[in-house]
């Protein structure tokens, strides 16, 4: 393991102004001391130092704000703060200054800034070419007096304790939590919830002192304040948390991992205090929040952490590879994290541990914990896959379908003869291939779900990201009814509410909407139609998932279109994405999902003339690829955004946002990918703009 560079920074008040006296210890192997390095100091202005943390935190604070709409120049607003106090803090015209920066720059591995200031916010300092938590695995740690616990090393995160809501005015914690939770309880990790009246000071402290059972990480989402000259984190009855109250742990050591996501009430300051409170008790790696962070951003930049960390990463590195995962989100969330510990220290992956298992179905630790059918449910899913290296999402529906009431209420509605042909789709995909003599596995044994994720090996609880998102859903539904475990009805709901990935194409395939698993079709979003039956009695012999002779009819030709017209060839290129994107043909089902989604007016007219049945058919056919608002980037987003200000101000005379304004705004973003194409392409985007703005 190479050691992280060492940045010392110690700050001393000389006046007017602020003394910064650095050193730059270069990393090295474990064992060996390299001698002090050179010292720089240089003579910084205080007040432009508050001024340029104001400014960013502001921009953060706004940003994060859902009732505001995200500026699009906000990364480069960032930038402009953090050059300027790179530029105060590193000089070129002071002293040897320049010669640190040099050495700083040629440093490419973990950076561990080590100061005794809360002000300058390390991770946004901006050297030209980008923010230096994005050029390095950065961690900090502050100096102090307080006396420090030396904690204990893990190899495997086995048990986390999640605080979150503990004087019920954060909705958006509650969900947090129930994700989190969610989130690592499919990962085998034992999870005991704290919300609301039972996240008394109390309750909390009890169980961090536990050293029978001692926790590996604890997560809290809620309140950080300052009352009576007592900073903490905000327990229930309004009860404060702070380092006086922690104490008590001096004698077990804090959980190694803490993540702090200070809300509303929160302040750089307190959550660096709260941060400071658990390293002095041993914690090895913390994470904090500089301004409160919108919620999705939040819980997105906690599981790209988690995932990393638990696959073995140091947290410099998880925390750097969360913060690239999220830059472009609107609400700044990868900006306000900030990692203080050591960022070469991670988690050893423990390969000898069992696989994860089930919780007992009465372990009162685990308050989204899974209801006895649900339980069953599981088991034989688990059961079913363990050959294969994870659950997918064809493993749950298999289990879901091995519900008699599920079973029945579809069967009813398809007749036992295609119930029977859905049986023989999912056996076959889910069987495992015969391999030839060098062939690799195909499809159904490669450990990947629909989406592509990995599921792992050898694990019959690993399960892959579609699943996971079913079960975030289950908890969250859960947590919001105010109910404490997940039934085989929740699991239900939330797979269809989060689409049932590549299993909502086999139940299509077979005649079967996906709704049809729920007792009451009523309950499906509103927005999302039901899908269109592409017939009950058989299935299309060019389907994907039944044999088929490969040899294609045209070769490897491009197919000619020279005879059709231009929407014509529009749909059927529409077509082939589709059927690429699933691994298959295009088929007469894919095509004509092709029609609707393009919005054939031919289609339209002849379906319109069987009356109110033949429109409400076609909108289903036409919204049946519109894409959820989770299924954009951020930049999309911003992009269609900006399209509909555009046409708004320029008062279409349909109404409508036409292509012109989505290209306009689109390629108007200088740091999208769509100008960059255009560049490979040998296009000027500027010229494309104005050709755009004249037209449009």
């Amino acid at each position: 393991m190479i050691e992280p560079a060492t940045l010392n920074v110690r700050v001393t008040a000389q006046g007017m102004t602020a003394r910064y006296e650095y050193d730059l210890r270069v990393g090295s192997t474990v064992g060996e001391s390299p001698p002090l390095e050179m010292e720089y100091t240089v003579e910084v202005d205080p007040e432009l130092v508050k001024g340029c943390r104001a400014r960013i935190d502001a921009a953060l604070t706004k940003a994060a704000d859902a009732q505001s709409v995200p500026e699009p120049g906000l990364v480069k607003e960032l930038a402009r703060w953090g050059k300027l106090l790179y530029d105060q803090l590193f000089p070129r015209v002071q002293g040897n200054a320049a010669e640190l920066v040099t050495r700083l720059h040629a440093s490419t591995g973990p950076v561990l800034v080590r100061t005794n200031e809360q002000e300058v916010p390390w991770e946004l300092l901006h050297d030209g070419r980008d923010f230096l938590g994005l050029r390095h695995d950065l961690g900090r740690r502050l100096v102090g007096k307080r006396p420090v616990v030396g904690g204990r090393s893990i190899s495997r995160v086995g048990r986390a304790l999640i605080v979150g809501d503990t004087i019920g005015d954060l909705p958006s914690a509650r969900e947090e939590v129930a994700k989190v939770a969610a989130w690592l309880g499919g990962r085998g990790i034992e999870c005991k919830v704290l919300l609301g009246h039972e996240a008394t000071v109390l309750d909390v402290v009890t169980e961090l002192a536990s050293d029978e059972t001692p926790y590996d990480l604890f997560h809290f989402c809620g309140h950080v304040a300052t009352g009576d000259g007592t900073t903490g984190l905000m327990m229930h009855g309004r009860q404060l948390l702070g380092a006086v109250a922690l104490q008590t742990l001096s004698s077990c050591g804090a959980p190694p991992v803490a993540f702090i996501n200070g809300c509303a009430s929160a302040g750089g300051g307190e959550v660096a205090s709260m941060c400071m409170s658990f390293m002095s008790l041993g914690a090895k790696t913390v994470v904090g929040t500089r301004t409160e962070v919108a919620d999705e951003g939040a819980w997105q930049f906690a599981a790209e952490f988690y995932g990393r960390l638990l696959a073995g990463e140091p947290a410099g590195a998880g925390v750097r590879a969360a913060r690239a995962a999220l830059r472009e989100r609107p609400d700044a969330a990868w900006a306000s994290f900030i990692l203080y510990g050591d960022p070469a220290v991670g988690i050893t992956k423990d390969e000898t541990t069992e696989s994860p298992q089930l919780p007992e179905p009465h372990d009162e630790d685990m308050m989204i914990a899974l209801a006895p059918d649900a339980r069953q449910l599981m088991q034989r899913v688990y059961e079913s896959a363990a050959d294969r290296g994870g659950v997918a999402s064809v493993d749950l529906l298999q289990g879901l379908l091995g519900e008699e009431d599920i079973r029945r209420r579809i069967e009813g509605s398809i007749g036992a003869d295609a119930m029977e042909a859905l049986d023989q789709v999912i056996d076959q995909v889910l069987r495992p291939p015969s391999r030839a003599d060098g062939d690799s596995a195909a499809d159904g044994d490669s450990g990947t779900d629909d989406d592509g994720s990995s599921t792992g090996t050898g694990l019959g609880g690993v399960l892959s990201d579609t699943v996971n998102r079913v079960f975030t859903e289950a908890a969250t539904r859960v947590a919001a009814d105010g109910r404490s475990t997940i039934t085989t009805a929740d699991i239900t709901a939330a797979f269809v509410a989060v689409g049932g990935g590549v299993s909502a194409r086999l139940l299509e395939l077979c005649g079967v909407p996906l709704a049809r698993l729920l007792p009451d079709e009523s309950t499906l979003d509103p927005i999302t139609p039901d899908p269109i039956t592409p017939g009950q009695d058989t299935l299309e012999d060019d389907s994907p998932a039944l044999p088929r002779d490969p040899a294609p009819l045209n070769g490897d030709e491009r197919l000619p279109m020279d005879d059709l017209s231009r929407s014509a060839v529009g749909i059927v290129r529409l077509a082939n994405l589709l059927a690429d994107g699933r691994g298959e043909v295009i088929s007469t089902y894919t095509l004509l999902l092709a029609f609707g989604a393009m919005g054939s007016e031919v289609l339209r007219r002849g379906m319109h003339e069987q009356g109110a049945t033949g429109e409400r058919a076609f909108r289903q056919l036409s919204g049946m690829l519109t894409p959820r608002r989770r299924d954009l980037s951020p930049r999309v987003h911003d992009v269609l955004d900006q399209a509909r200000r555009r046409s708004a101000a320029g008062r279409t005379s349909s109404g409508r946002v036409g292509e012109a304004a989505i290209l306009l705004a689109l390629l108007e973003d200088e740091e999208s990918s769509a100008r960059e194409l255009m560049r490979k392409l040998g296009i000027d985007p500027e010229q494309l703009i104005q050709a755009l703005g004249r037209a449009h």
